[in-house]
């Protein structure tokens, strides 16, 4: 197998794990021209499914090929807060600083997540 790209050269070497997901809802919401403008993913529906140990999306991946995971807390939030702010390897959705206008809830990246 081919081993998985992490984003800036990093990879992770194939170990034969299939992955078998748990069930996950998300949530789209469209601007007013119907173009997508906040997609939310990984929101577990069942976690006893699948074996990601009851994680969705990307942490449900990491977790089934044995690659670690921060835990939510201050690891997590520097850790996405580094990816995105420092090194840009990340997704800008973990930004405290780029928040677009519309968004009005006062919690932000992993900010009210515990």
């Amino acid at each position: 197998g081919e081993p998985l790209g992490l984003g800036n050269g990093i990879t992770f070497p194939p170990n034969g794990s299939e992955l078998k997901g748990c069930p996950e809802t998300f949530s789209i919401t469209f601007d007013e021209d119907r173009k997508v403008k906040y997609l939310s993913v990984g929101y577990v529906a069942d976690r006893f499914e699948g074996n990601t140990n009851g994680a969705g999306a990307a942490v449900g991946i990491f977790n089934c090929i044995g690659l670690p995971f921060p835990s939510p807390g201050p690891l997590l939030k520097f850790a996405q807060w580094f990816g995105t702010e420092v090194a840009n390897g990340g997704a800008h959705s973990y930004s405290t600083e780029n928040v677009p206008s519309w968004w009005t809830n006062e919690d932000k990246a992993s900010e009210g997540y515990l």
